[in-house]
């Protein structure tokens, strides 16, 4: 069982009686970027759910601004001076905590009220039902930086598909929440004020239903879907492990740093 003071340094865990545990994102200053120490919490946390039998459903959101700013950016420079081996077992993290999130039997929803680039992306993607408010902004920028999506990919395809996925993926644009759930994305999105009220009519569909029953039925979409295993992962992490070598990826972390546009871009 999921304990009711479970210390965290980059989350926050409510357990509820209802058998909802929410998991929060907690570091608003650095826009809950994917760090290695948020990556390794969520980790624990999503293990100790998978043996908590009193938790039913599963909420992820986050406080501050942004929902989550996809990969933290300093961590992604350290990449680029890192040799193979440890850029692999860096992209290792992110791409396993996915995994791991995709294949929880319990529901996930995400609520989000901030905005969500790369790889909360990815986070939203993993989700079964995702609720947003209607002011947030959403982009998948990896490309802008000289980067590929690669670890979230698999989970954003088989959201949105492939036409989609290769428009959004390669323009690096900002995208509504009403595009978002034209994609597939998001289920519904709503104002501010409102999000607790449409949070809560998901979530009270579930009591009525068998908990086993429902994490059977979760299990069953994702066995007969296309299959998202070991090697898809596996694929992404050296994919990505690749792209740290591109020399476009480091012009493209070094210019953000350098707050400066990278060479591909010419001056008119």
């Amino acid at each position: 069982m999921i304990s009711h003071d479970i210390q965290y340094k980059t989350i926050i865990v409510k357990k509820h009686k209802d058998g909802c545990t929410e998991i929060i994102l907690n570091q608003p200053e650095k826009h809950n970027a994917l760090s290695p120490l948020m990556i390794e919490e969520l980790n624990d946390i999503f293990d100790k759910i998978g043996e908590d039998k009193n938790t039913k459903i599963v909420i992820i959101s986050a406080i501050g601004k942004s929902f989550c700013a996809g990969g933290d950016l300093d961590w992604m420079k350290n990449q680029i001076n890192s040799d193979r081996k440890t850029r692999i077992k860096e992209a290792s993290k992110l791409a396993r905590i996915l995994y791991k999130m995709y294949n929880c039997t319990k529901p996930l929803i995400a609520k989000v009220e901030g905005n969500a680039f790369g790889g909360g992306i990815g986070i939203i993607s993993v989700c079964d039902i995702v609720i947003a408010t209607d002011n947030i902004k959403m982009a998948l920028t990896e490309t802008k930086l000289g980067l590929i999506p690669a670890t979230i990919s698999p989970y954003v395809m088989s959201k949105i598909g492939s036409n989609i996925s290769i428009e959004l993926f390669t323009s690096a644009r900002i995208f509504t929440p009403q595009e978002g759930k034209n994609y597939g994305l998001i289920k519904s999105f709503v104002k501010k004020n409102e999000i607790e009220n449409e949070i809560k009519k998901e979530i009270d569909l579930f009591y009525f239903n068998a908990p086993g029953a429902i994490c059977a039925s979760k299990k069953l979409v994702r066995d007969l879907s296309v299959k998202i295993d070991e090697t898809t992962i596996n694929f992404t992490i050296e994919v990505l492990a690749d792209v740290w070598e591109n020399p476009e990826a480091i012009e493209g972390i070094n210019a953000f740093f350098d707050k400066r546009k990278p060479n591909w871009i010419k001056e008119n």
